[in-house]
């Protein structure tokens, strides 16, 4: 088992790593949870809530069908456009209005003078023939006071006038028979007839200016329901009428939809039980590509009916109904029962919906209901996850911040206590080279007792070598001490720096004679500056032993005071190993050493430069550094001259 302490510097900062992000999963796992939760507990208010709607809607529309149900009952014949009610009793059939119908199931037979009135007529055309004498006939028939009788005759008159080429005439009898209105002629009615004789004699002349305004007045009369007629014969003479008029042809137009659907209901009611009780129904008819609502009633002999448009139902039934959906903020549409919608957008990527059946709803159609856009965009659930998203990247955000935080705290005391640790072998080595110095000259003085004064001056020497270099590390290191703690006390005094420089590079090479280094001085002149001699002399020298000491192959130092401007500079410069561009940054950070001093086992505690910097800065100046690998460094004291 390994304590914190004794834990590997990677491992420790994984299990760091490792604490921080199991509470952070379990936080983004919980997080996501509670947001999922959230949108289901809201997708099942937004789905009550659709349901409630489709239920209001269906309300609504029972309410107004209703309305509608209990006008048809009353026998209203009043109804707005795209609807038409029909009534069938008695083997008849009756439509309100009746001009928005093309032709009814059946119709009642209008009267019609009996054949044998035209006998001797019909006698003279067909059987001899003699139509000059058959028209003197019919003109004689034709003044007579009877509808019937005149309507018959004027018939016949204008085919034996347009067959005997006096199409002139025959064109004018037509019209004194559409003048006729309420008989029929020809199985038809009397006025019908004579527009469709005039168009057939208007076609034969090919006289197609006046064949194309006869036909679209005939067709305008067959879509307006001015005749009672049945299915074949509308389709007769509306057929040739859309030749004629250049029109498309009859079909699928809402007059004829409607009495395509009064043909359906008619069918249906003949094969309804007779005496069967009372009842009423809803439901859609699919007709030409169009689907009605119908409204039933059924009653013992009778049987009435209302056929609506969707355009009916979209403005009579269904403004109060949207009014409801759109506070419920829905959307709601109406299939008919192959599925088709009739009215409303189509709803399949609606999220949220909720259908009522035909049979369900009692009504003619289905409803289908839907949520409108996204669920919540502006509601309290909405807001709530904002917050709560809000709240879980703060949280998340802390605990990273915070992580990354520990994680540097971390790596920065692991590489101080590794510094200090490289820091206490290097002390502990620079300690040992002078003890051993000491031991073994004290110990030469010990057992040779008889040395001579020359021998004994070279071991005194040495000593005082020694001890100068163990004193000056001991008081090194607590200069720095007290300097990091900001107790160490400067005396500043004018001084003349060349000189000051000149001491120092003197003592050092008393004191670097073994190195066999060369200790080169440039400059002349004076220099005043303000400085705490002791102090400054301290960071000199330090320049000068990092000088010498990686300068293993280029023993020459050179040390030049210069004045620049208001500024007095003092450069060491030698020819060693340089420095790396990327170590430039941290040289004067504390126990920090280079690569190559580590891998050259060059001496030193990591502190030197640290002090001189710390001294110049105390001086009010600074340290600057130019050096390029192989080629050495030089080292700049820049400080602020006096005067």
């Amino acid at each position: 088992m390994y304590s914190m302490g004794s834990l590997p510097p990677r491992s420790l900062i994984l299990l760091i790593a490792g604490i921080t992000v199991v509470p952070l999963a379990t936080l983004v796992w919980l997080g996501r949870r509670l947001l999922e939760q959230d949108r289901v507990l809201e997708g099942q208010q937004v789905q009550q809530r659709v349901e409630r709607g489709a239920d209001l809607v269906v309300a609504g529309l029972q309410r107004a069908l209703s309305v509608s149900e209990q006008r048809l009952a009353a026998g209203s014949e009043q109804w707005p456009d795209g609807a038409v009610a029909v009534a069938f009793r008695d083997g008849s059939v009756e439509a309100y209005p009746g001009a928005r119908m093309a032709y009814l199931p059946v119709v009642q037979p209008l009267r019609e003078a009996p054949e044998v009135t035209f006998a001797h007529g019909d006698e003279l055309e067909f059987r001899q023939p003699r139509r000059d004498h058959a028209v003197n006939v019919y003109r004689e028939l034709a003044k007579a006071s009877d509808p019937a009788i005149r309507a018959g005759a004027l018939l016949r008159l204008g085919r034996n006038l347009g067959n005997t080429g006096r199409n002139q005439e025959a064109l004018a009898t037509y019209a004194q028979l559409r003048a006729i209105e309420r008989v029929s002629a020809g199985g038809a009615p009397a006025d019908l007839v004579a527009q469709y004789a005039r168009s057939k004699l208007l076609e034969k002349q090919k006289r197609w200016g006046e064949l194309r305004a006869e036909a679209q007045r005939l067709r305008s009369d067959l879509d307006s329901g001015r005749w009672p007629l049945t299915g074949p014969v509308y389709w007769l003479y509306a057929g040739d009428a859309a030749k004629w008029s250049g029109g498309a042809a009859p079909g699928g137009r809402q007059a004829e939809v409607f009495a395509e659907a009064a043909g359906v209901l008619w069918e249906r009611w003949n094969w309804m039980r007779p005496g069967a009780p009372a009842s009423s129904g809803r439901e859609s008819l699919a007709i030409g590509g169009q689907t009605l609502a119908v409204l039933w009633q059924r009653s013992p002999g009778s049987f009435r009916a209302l056929m609506a448009t969707p355009g009916f139902v979209e403005s009579q039934w269904l403004p109060a109904i949207s009014q409801v959906a759109k506070q419920q903020r829905m959307t709601f549409g109406l299939r008919d029962s192959e599925g088709k919608m009739v009215f409303g957008t189509l709803l399949a990527g609606e999220a949220h919906q909720a259908t009522r059946s035909a049979a369900e709803a009692a009504l003619p159609w289905s409803v289908v209901a839907a949520g409108i856009g996204q669920p919540g965009q502006d509601s309290d659930f909405a807001v709530r996850r904002r917050l709560l998203i809000a709240g879980f990247l703060l949280l998340v955000s802390m605990a990273l911040a915070a992580s990354y935080l520990i994680a540097r705290a971390v790596s920065r005391e692991l590489a101080v206590a590794r510094l200090q640790s490289d820091f206490v072998a290097a002390v502990s080595h620079e300690f040992r080279t002078p003890l051993t110095a000491l031991r073994q000259f004290t110990e030469m003085l010990r057992e040779h007792r008889n040395l001579g004064d020359d021998r004994r001056q070279v071991c005194y020497e040495a000593q005082w070598r020694a001890t100068g270099r163990l004193t000056r590390l001991v008081e090194s290191l607590l200069d720095f001490g007290r300097m990091e703690a900001g107790a160490r006390p400067y005396e500043f005094e004018q001084r003349d720096c060349a000189e000051l420089v000149r001491q120092v590079v003197e003592e050092f090479r008393r004191e670097a004679r073994t190195a066999a280094c060369e200790i080169e001085l440039v400059g002349n002149g004076t220099a005043e500056i303000e400085a705490d001699g002791e102090a400054l002399s301290r960071a000199i020298w330090n320049l000068l032993d990092n000088a010498v000491k990686y300068s293993p192959d280029h023993r020459a130092v050179e040390v030049a005071v210069s004045r620049r401007q208001d500024s007095v500079l003092i450069a060491v410069r030698d020819r060693g190993i340089g420095i790396p561009a990327h170590e430039r940054a941290a040289i004067f950070a504390k126990f920090r050493r280079g690569e190559q001093a580590r891998t050259r086992r060059i001496q030193g505690t990591g502190i030197g430069l640290a002090m001189a910097d710390q001294i110049v800065k105390a001086h009010h100046g600074r340290v600057e550094v130019e050096s390029e690998p192989g080629q050495g460094s030089t080292f700049t004291i820049l400080l602020p001259a006096k005067g």
